[in-house]
């Protein structure tokens, strides 16, 4: 890809800013890959470059979560967002926004809910469940599955339904707590 120059480097990064900051949390490359690329938005390699400089320059993170890999917007880079958000064209805006709002809830759902297992001893699993919400643990938990199947199932329970896990968990824990 040639570039016009200076200013096509700066709307790209501008662009991974702006895709971090709609989405409200962290994306894993695999996600920032398919809406650039299903967006036309600019070539792999491109993207590639620029989520390592932005990295560089402190404005997003690049971290592991429980042997996942992802792209944090941190305050530097909302603060240069902000500063130069009209320098991306509007209709771009416009057309990653509605894209966004239409798998949206895909990607924040994605990245919500971790589970993963690990085995103990003589088939004997410890299950890890973590929901995050806009960069907050809400709940960090490990329990243990007396087989891969229980351990598989929770973690698929977990990715499908931890919101309302969460909910349940805390409604029970929260029974009878009240004064009278």
């Amino acid at each position: 890809m040639v570039y016009r120059g200076t200013e096509e480097l700066a709307e790209n990064k501008l662009i991974l800013l702006f895709i971090l900051s709609e989405t409200g949390v962290p994306l894993s490359k695999n996600q920032i890959t398919q809406v650039i690329l299903e967006n036309s938005l600019m070539n792999y390699f491109t993207m590639q470059q620029l989520l390592g400089e932005l990295v560089d320059g402190g404005l997003i993170t690049y971290y592991e979560d429980m042997g996942r890999h992802y792209y944090r917007m941190e305050d530097r880079g909302a603060d240069v967002l902000r500063l130069f958000y009209r320098r991306i064209p509007h209709r771009l805006r416009s057309s990653i926004t509605e894209y966004l709002l239409a798998k949206g809830a895909v990607l924040r759902r994605e990245n919500r809910a971790e589970a993963s297992y690990t085995m103990e001893d003589d088939d004997e699993y410890t299950v890890s469940l973590r929901l995050i919400q806009r960069r907050t643990v809400v709940l960090d938990m490990k329990i243990k599955a007396c087989c891969h199947k229980d351990a598989r199932k929770i973690c698929e329970n977990w990715n499908n339904r931890s919101e309302d896990l969460l909910k349940q968990i805390t409604e029970i824990l929260a029974a009878g707590t009240g004064t009278n």
